[in-house]
């Protein structure tokens, strides 16, 4: 057992067991909620094309019945009828399961999700049913014009990649992949040695591991399994339009950026702050406050393992679309040029204090533990990330905005009554 420092106010133990399944926990004795929060180290990046929306699918059906608890409505109510809440998400790397529980409820809580993880019966019957499901879950997400631009921007950074599409997969491959293929990929990848479960609230340490060690000591290791690797980095700008009929054009421009792993990941953290990353940013300031272009307007990151991504988003007048992406462009050339210290500090003072509020209740606790956990190998402090935030200088920010905004890595999508193709494509330059 290995302990270490959350934060100034919680302690971190955490284990692992002879199988490889890794256990976090994290005392938090004024609570009276505990958070389980379970990490498998599978998501869209492990999938074949045609197997594109397995992982997420799957983790739809681990919802719909065990052999302890076949049926689904009873797993819905245990954890309901003490206030509790179970849910779950799928992501490229990574998919996680989660529930929030009343501190009298955590041990049969627990048990729960270890049997949906370990004892899903895979039925064909809600195969079937959820296969429906899954299919109207893609139709919604191609309906709203927010998640289509996102898509597209997908699809452009990453060509020919999983990352490329829809983390559910698309209708074909969804209406291809058949019971087989879920117990295959569900035996490949849901191993101990793939699992990180996180508890948060007032538990203890050794009641976690001797109650998972109960429920988990003949769960199987299995071999660790190969991600496909990011696509190749792109050598010309890219416009990509769809024209639909809406009362904006929603616009996404996007670069590759950084990886997880990467020592500099957390100043693009501080360029995204800086550009859009809050109601005083440059981004917002320029295109909402001054001139009236978009309700809202902002940016953000992503990090994997081996990429990672920088992106605006914005929805705009369709008859003003050019001017604020020609702002957009300019912000960005701008931050290139010069960086105030001021405005450094205030950046760092931003993401160090939604780094301290993001981290408040147990569920967000369990969670940044047990990410840590799967992708680092251990757990980084609160503290320790904030200094590395503020060692960050002025230069940095340059360096690293001037190495990631070049003209040849830019994307730029828009879904909106557009036509104009050529010109978004020449004003697609820094």
């Amino acid at each position: 057992m290995d302990t270490s420092v959350f934060s100034e106010s919680y302690a971190v133990q955490h284990s692992t067991f002879d199988n490889g399944l890794r256990v976090v926990s994290c005392k938090m004795s004024h609570m009276r909620s505990v958070s389980i929060s379970v990490e498998v180290g599978v998501g869209s990046r492990y999938e074949t094309p045609s197997l594109a929306g397995a992982s997420h699918f799957l983790e739809h059906m681990l919802f719909k019945g065990t052999t302890n608890i076949p049926d689904p409505s009873d797993i819905n109510e245990l954890i309901e009828s003490g206030g509790g809440i179970l849910n779950a998400s799928t992501e490229y790397e990574v998919t996680s399961y989660w529930c929030r529980v009343a501190l009298p409820y955590f041990r049969e809580s627990l048990k729960l999700v270890i049997d949906l993880l370990r004892n899903s019966l895979l039925e064909p019957e809600n195969i079937e049913k959820e296969r429906m499901v899954i299919i109207e879950e893609l139709n919604m997400i191609n309906d709203q014009p927010t998640s289509k631009v996102e898509s597209l921007i997908d699809e452009m950074l990453w060509p020919d990649n999983p990352m490329g599409r829809d983390i559910g997969g698309t209708k074909e491959s969804i209406n291809k992949i058949d019971r087989v293929d879920l117990v295959k990929y569900y035996s490949t990848h849901y191993s101990a040695s793939n699992v990180v479960v996180s508890i948060a609230g007032n538990v203890s340490h050794s009641e976690v591991v001797d109650l998972i060690g109960e429920l988990c000591q003949d769960w199987e290791a299995g071999d660790s399994q190969e991600l496909f690797p990011a696509s190749p980095i792109q050598t010309k700008p890219q416009v990509r339009l769809h024209s639909k009929r809406t009362e904006q054009s929603h616009l996404a421009i996007s670069l590759r950026g950084l990886s997880i792993y990467d020592p500099d990941r957390y100043i693009i953290d501080l360029i995204s702050g800086i550009l859009g990353g809050s109601m005083s940013s440059r981004l917002f300031v320029e295109v909402r406050e001054k001139r009236g272009l978009a309700y809202d307007i902002q940016s953000g990151v992503g990090h994997y393992c081996d990429s990672g991504t920088f992106t605006i988003t914005a929805g705009v007048d369709s008859k003003r679309l050019l001017e604020a992406i020609d702002i957009i462009l300019n912000q960005i050339a701008e931050l290139k040029e010069f960086l105030s210290e001021e405005e450094l500090e205030k950046a760092k003072k931003f993401l160090s204090g939604r780094l301290m509020l993001s981290v408040e209740d147990t569920r967000s606790v369990a969670s940044f533990t047990g990410n840590q956990m799967l992708i680092f190998g251990k757990v980084k402090s609160v503290e320790e990330i904030i200094a590395r935030v503020n060692s960050v200088t002025v230069e940095d920010v340059l360096r690293i905005a001037n190495n990631i905004f070049k003209n040849d890595r830019l994307n730029l999508a828009v879904v909106g009554p557009n036509r104009s193709q050529g010109k978004l494509e020449a004003s697609l330059t820094l």
